[in-house]
């Protein structure tokens, strides 16, 4: 598969939400009984001041081009 993003673009779910930074890609790692393949990527984000981190497939994401930064208020 394409790997459609870089580690430092930003990122949203297709279905909306927060906007998050790509951390990097997480290559066939199990974690918590579920296998992930070479298209899930790391995510951070903040939430009540609160860093967040998760792990996403590149296909429920899109990248956002213009504005949205992490510490936007």
């Amino acid at each position: 598969m394409i790997r459609k993003f870089r580690p430092g673009d930003r990122v949203q779910l297709r279905q909306g939400g927060t906007t998050m930074l790509i951390i990097k890609y997480v290559l066939d790692h199990q974690m918590s009984g579920s296998t992930f393949s070479d298209y899930h990527v790391e995510c951070v984000w903040f939430e009540n001041d609160q860093r967040k981190k998760q792990i996403f497939d590149q296909r429920t994401l899109f990248k956002i081009k213009h504005g949205g930064g992490l510490f936007e208020y």
